[in-house]
């Protein structure tokens, strides 16, 4: 099921996490995604990708992708 990036980090800092389906996901990589422009968040257990989209932009990340993503932001 689809989760808004937004609840998802409203009220964190960057420096925490979310739990995304019992994975914990860097807040800070979550909140830059959603400057970018992506809306809905969506994890795939059996690929263990997340995919994030939005109006204009679509893109499919691991883990480590946005652990990265956290770090470099």
């Amino acid at each position: 099921m689809a989760m808004k990036i937004e609840e998802m980090i409203s009220g964190k800092s960057d420096r925490e996490s979310v739990s995304v389906d019992g994975i914990s996901v860097p807040a800070g990589a979550l909140r830059n995604l959603s400057k970018e422009g992506y809306v809905n968040l969506l994890f795939y257990r059996g690929n263990k990708t997340f995919s994030f989209w939005g109006k204009n932009c679509s893109a499919c990340f691991t883990l480590e992708q946005l652990q990265e993503r956290a770090k470099s932001g």
